[in-house]
């Protein structure tokens, strides 16, 4: 059996496209769409591998509705027939191709499939010639059934592959939004289609609480290559918006106290030597101290060659615990900064690797038992730092973003060779991936069973 289908939406839930079998070319200029997201034939064939596994999965045991017709022969008579009870048992896909095309689409084309069939046969004729005719009849009932059956099979995997289709999208639409924050991936043009690659431009505007968190126009460059089976070019404002939302939710908040506080702190030195934080706050156990960092403004990041400038003003809060009275603030201090940050994303994990660190103090308030001043401040802060304190920091942060990919699946795909790469403007993001089997496993368990009315 030899099935060629031209499916309509298409492919993979990390590129969260919208595919319709178009015709067309690059234009000459990128519309204004915040992400820009590409596809090769590659990418294609590592989906269509997961399809042929779905599709045999799904009519391993697969019933279809009852047949009934009546059909003339010339000369020889006619033949009623019905088929009743029909399933279809063990179907497998000897091989399966994926075609890109400008002119015809994205053609899946399924060859040599095997199927084993049960139900019940029933036909009558009527013929002028003696007894031997029965032969032929029943040769030409079994090849009526095959030739309907098979195009009820082409029907059905036309509709669970759409289904399957669908189903990714709304899968990438989950990915795409997290709480009340979201980001649009809605497309600004019908997709590009080459011979080796499937283009997309998405809106990516952000919304936060339903609304639109306020977009500039994207600065993704016209020429670009991909490097990998899936390639995404991600435009400076959607990032901003992404941080302008997560500030307002309260997400760019960090809270601690007890053993993350000894850490953070950790100068290197011996149990009984005091470290930064007791040097600051004199007389005043550990575990009566809890830290709390947040930004005064939302951050923004400037995408560059030498890599990603975070420009940032944050406030630092050491709060004085106590169980006999209220707590009260002990310290509080304002600064300002711009850190150059390398991101990479290795054994399932982000990882931020600052190169370079600017700041300065906006404001100091202490309590006046501590007494402490701009100046000595400043001389504890360039401590913090020299210890390897910025770096502790943004380690939290990869954790959070770290948990925050886990828990949208990100850890379900086999992610290999990655790249993250920023220029101006705008961050590359490139990777070669596998299909995660749990997503598919979810989709058969979502499926409607395969019984037709």
């Amino acid at each position: 059996m030899f099935l060629r289908i031209q499916l309509t939406p298409v492919f993979v839930f990390l590129a969260t496209v919208s595919i319709s079998c178009v015709q067309g070319s690059p234009p000459s200029s990128v519309p204004n769409a915040g992400i820009v997201c590409r596809f090769t034939e590659e990418a294609g064939l590592v989906f269509n591998q997961e399809t042929n596994d779905v599709i045999q999965a799904t009519f391993r045991h697969a019933s279809f509705p009852d047949i009934e017709g009546e059909t003339s022969i010339l000369l020889l008579g006619s033949v009623s027939y019905s088929f009743k009870n029909l399933q279809i048992n063990n179907m497998s896909v000897e091989k399966s191709d994926v075609d890109l095309s400008n002119e015809k689409g994205i053609l899946i084309a399924i060859q040599n499939v095997a199927a084993a069939f049960e139900g019940t046969m029933d036909y009558t004729y009527s013929s002028w010639l003696a007894n031997w005719i029965q032969k032929l009849f029943t040769d030409f009932v079994s090849f009526t059934l095959r030739h309907i059956v098979k195009g009820q099979i082409c029907a059905e995997i036309h509709k669970m592959a759409n289904q399957l289709a669908d189903f990714t999208l709304y899968q990438a639409g989950l990915f795409m939004q997290d709480g009340e924050i979201a980001t649009s991936i809605e497309l600004t043009t019908d997709p590009v289609l080459t011979s080796g690659y499937i283009e997309s431009w998405h809106e990516g505007s952000v919304s936060y609480k339903n609304a639109i968190v306020f977009q500039k126009p994207s600065g993704i460059p016209v020429e670009r290559v991909e490097t990998r089976m899936f390639n995404l070019w991600v435009s400076e404002p959607v990032v901003n918006s992404l941080l302008f939302a997560a500030h307002h939710d309260n997400r760019l908040t960090l809270t601690l106290s007890d053993g993350d506080l000894l850490k953070l702190f950790d100068n290197g030195g011996t149990k009984t030597e005091p470290n930064l934080l007791q040097q600051m706050i004199p007389g005043i156990p550990m575990d009566n101290l809890m830290i709390k960092l947040e930004s005064l403004r939302p951050p923004s990041l400037l995408f560059k060659s030498v890599g990603t400038i975070l420009q940032a003003s944050v406030s630092l809060q050491v709060e004085v615990l106590s169980s006999s009275e209220d707590s009260y603030t002990a310290l509080y201090l304002e600064m300002a900064s711009e850190t150059i940050v390398h991101t990479s994303y290795t054994d399932s994990k982000i990882h931020l690797r600052p190169s370079s660190n600017h700041w300065s103090i906006k404001a100091v308030r202490s309590n006046p038992a501590i007494a402490l001043d701009e100046s000595k401040a400043k001389r504890y802060l360039e401590a913090f730092f020299a210890t390897g304190g910025l770096e502790k920091i943004i380690s939290y942060i990869e954790f959070y973003i770290t948990a925050l990919l886990h828990k949208k699946g990100l850890c379900y795909f086999n992610i290999t060779n990655p790249v993250m790469e920023t220029d101006e403007g705008y961050v590359t993001i490139a990777t070669d991936f596998g299909f995660p089997r749990q997503l598919l496993e979810n989709f058969l368990r979502n499926l409607a069973p395969m019984t037709r009315p």
